[in-house]
């Protein structure tokens, strides 16, 4: 992994928007020479605040909810959206009524079946004003019925404009016309979660060895202010495409230790916020 030429590829790409979905499952050229030890090392520049997606808000929990889980849609680097948990779509005529079609052979990081049920408790744990989401005005922001009212505590979640039709059919109700509900539900805070899991555990839920997600990676370990370690995830229903092992997060908020790492070989992805005067210089010296 620390070829000079794939360096230069990360350093670049580290600068760029797509480095949010740069670890998960992807189309390797069948010629492609790729390096016996598939892992990565990634500076994210922070600890992450949390790892609840209902509760995340920011670009490194960004980076995290992306590797753990994975949304309805998804995108590539060019923005164009692509299915994610969701194979397919389809909306009414008036935009008011959004039907997404979820992957019968998706799974969660212990095996278990993603279904839509899962996708309208996260939906509807976001709403609730007791789990104190800084980004619950989203569900507003996405027109769902009733959705101004259960963040004012006027009505209950289950009230929420979203339903299961069926385990794998996920209906979205809207009080105006949005033509462009794809792409406001690739937010990381639209992200399905384990209720079993939730309410077993709490607040300690997302913890190592208790955070089950439904995306390429899982959470392996964690230690503040020194590394996050995530492993790919079995279950997931793309693991085949999957080509990284292990995924290691750092926090390094300092831009010379951040160099003098990747300088090192310590690590292969340096934090995005590089200053261009010192990206200038690695640049010519690879």
């Amino acid at each position: 992994m620390h070829k000079t030429s794939f360096k230069k590829s990360l350093l670049v790409a580290a600068l760029s928007l797509t480095m949010a979905n740069m670890a998960t499952a992807a189309n390797v050229p069948a010629d492609a020479n790729l390096a016996k030890k598939q892992e990565l090392v990634w500076n994210v520049s922070a600890n992450p605040a949390t790892l609840d997606p209902q509760k995340m808000e920011g670009d490194v929990e960004g980076y995290f909810a992306r590797q753990l889980f994975e949304m309805l849609v998804t995108s590539d680097e060019k923005g164009h959206i692509l299915p994610g948990a969701a194979t397919s779509w389809q909306h009414s005529d008036d935009f008011k009524t959004w039907t997404f079609f979820l992957r019968p052979n998706a799974k969660w990081s212990n095996g278990d079946a993603v279904t839509a049920h899962d996708f309208v408790y996260a939906w509807q744990r976001l709403a609730d004003p007791n789990t104190a989401s800084p980004y619950a005005s989203y569900l507003d922001f996405l027109k769902l019925e009733n959705a101004d009212k259960v963040l004012e505590g006027k009505a209950k979640v289950d009230e929420l404009g979203v339903e299961a039709k069926d385990d794998h059919t996920l209906v979205l109700h809207l009080t105006e016309s949005v033509p462009y509900v794809d792409k406001l539900v690739e937010h990381y805070v639209l992200s399905p979660v384990h209720k079993s899991v939730v309410e077993k555990f709490g607040d300690a839920w997302t913890k190592p060895g208790n955070l089950v997600g439904n995306g390429a990676f899982k959470l392996d370990s964690m230690v503040v202010n020194e590394k996050a370690v995530l492993v790919r995830n079995p279950h997931y229903w793309d693991n085949d495409k999957t080509v990284l092992e292990k995924v290691t997060l750092l926090p390094i908020e300092s831009a010379a230790t951040d160099v003098a790492r990747y300088r090192a070989g310590d690590e292969d992805v340096t934090g995005k916020e590089l200053p261009i005067e010192l990206f200038a210089k690695l640049k010519k010296g690879l």
